[in-house]
């Protein structure tokens, strides 16, 4: 009887350890993948960012025209992505003229590049925050990353923790920011 105890305890301490193992397995394959992710999201930043900085340039101006013909101009979250917009636009506009102004020593130019790459990078980063919020229900947003935290506006008397927790969680996972970086307004 103790011997089939023995083998019973075994092959249960077998078991979890290969058990064990798989987890360790796929959390190390996973973050793996998602740095994989990244750095190809990245990568192909880099390659079609000047095509994304000309269609940021002039899309304001196009933007601006459909949305007051549409009569959104009272839409506070319609006005705020509009204001953005043409802040990043005329960051970026200033931002390409260093970058081909000749005389700008290198390190100059190389930091506007950079510069430029973030905004490119962090402007899909708001877009795809708004739009995952508008699919987890909320009815609009507004999502702002900058160097030091994330802002993200959304229409609300007040918010529930569970719907804290949701756009913490998406914005995260979009940002890559930590938690305490991240600052919620419920616009009423």
């Amino acid at each position: 009887m103790t011997t089939i105890f023995i083998r019973f305890k075994n092959l249960l301490t077998f078991g979890l350890v290969i058990l064990s193992i798989s987890f360790i397995w796929f959390a190390l394959t996973t973050d793996y993948q998602k740095n994989e992710i990244l750095a190809e999201e990245e990568n192909n930043l880099l390659v079609v960012a000047e095509e994304v900085v000309e269609e940021t340039i002039s899309q304001p101006q196009i933007t601006i025209i459909a949305e007051e013909a549409k009569g959104l101009k009272d839409n506070f979250f319609n006005e705020y992505r509009l204001e953005r917009e043409r802040t990043r636009s005329e960051q970026v506009e200033k931002l390409n003229e260093v970058i081909n102004n000749l005389n700008s020593s290198a390190d100059i130019r190389q930091k506007a590049q950079e510069e430029l790459l973030w905004f490119t990078n962090s402007l899909g980063k708001e877009t795809k925050i708004e739009n995952a919020l508008l699919a987890k229900g909320f009815t609009d947003a507004v999502a702002v990353i900058e160097l030091e935290s994330v802002m993200v506006i959304v229409p609300s008397e007040g918010l529930r923790d569970d719907e804290i927790a949701r756009i913490a969680d998406i914005v995260t996972m979009i940002s890559g920011c930590d938690m305490e970086d991240i600052i919620i307004v419920p616009k009423a």
